[in-house]
């Protein structure tokens, strides 16, 4: 109330709680060394076709890629619809939605993680458009990955996350903290990397920030503050410098 003008500054004022809140310990999560993500899309999902069992069919290819050049988190990808991959018909921006929908059992951190981020070029040069098409033929509200389903606690990506965990370690990735958030770490830090404005970095990764009253907002008025083509032009600024990815071109499972 303060700090948003209710209590006036000419009022003597306290904080009642000061010095009591908790203490919360810092992630120790980091972003993924450039050596490891090579590793990892190098690997024969991506050179060689291979879909392993647990890893859900296309789920295994394009969840890791979405979160690196998404940040998204694997409970906002896993249950994700062809109809939340969008066009905004004015700037022809392509842009992926995280809605909160509990019918379908889904779910978002927080009010601002109702939110819209446009689709990084290295995703669209990848084949993720072509491949969301495939997906539009079995219905508009086809899902994306449909082989991911509810684990006991309600999530989509329960197994998946068990399952990416033993791959990575399949791997010789054997770094504790290189785990499937980490990716969300590694794309706020590309942004920030690259200027990115921190309003418009927060609205990208959901964080609702310092300024809560500015931020409270879902994803078609995070639209109408930034604009699509601002969004558009921050994601495509995210690079991780080293990473070659020239390789990966996606192609159905029937072409494999």
């Amino acid at each position: 109330a303060r700090k948003n003008g209710v209590i006036p500054d000419e009022v003597v004022w306290a904080d009642p709680v000061s010095g009591m809140r908790l203490k919360v310990p810092r992630s120790k999560r980091r972003p993924w060394e450039t050596d490891e993500l090579s590793v990892l899309f190098g690997s024969p999902i991506y050179l060689q076709g291979a879909r392993p069992k647990g890893g859900k069919g296309e789920a295994a290819y394009w969840m890791p890629l979405l979160a690196l050049y998404s940040g998204a988190r694997l409970n906002e990808l896993a249950p994700m619809c062809v109809d939340d991959v969008k066009a905004d018909p004015s700037s022809g921006v392509r842009f992926m939605t995280v809605i909160e929908d509990e019918d379908a059992g889904r779910s978002v951190k927080t009010e601002n993680s109702v939110r819209a981020f446009p689709i990084h070029p290295e995703l669209v040069r990848i084949g993720f458009l072509e491949f969301v098409d495939q997906r539009r033929a079995s219905g508009p509200s086809a899902r994306l990955f449909p082989q991911l389903t509810p684990g006991s606690k309600g999530g989509f990506g329960e197994a998946f996350s068990k399952w990416f965990g033993r791959h990575k370690h399949s791997l010789g990735i054997d770094n504790k903290n290189s785990v499937f958030h980490s990716f969300r770490h590694g794309f706020k830090d590309a942004l920030r990397a690259a200027g990115v404005n921190e309003d418009v970095n927060d609205a990208l990764m959901g964080h609702g920030g310092g300024n809560t009253v500015a931020r409270s907002y879902g994803w078609d008025d995070m639209v109408r503050r930034f604009g699509l083509s601002t969004l558009n032009a921050a994601v495509g600024r995210a690079q991780y410098p080293g990473l070659d990815l020239s390789a990966l071109r996606w192609r159905p499972p029937s072409a494999t």
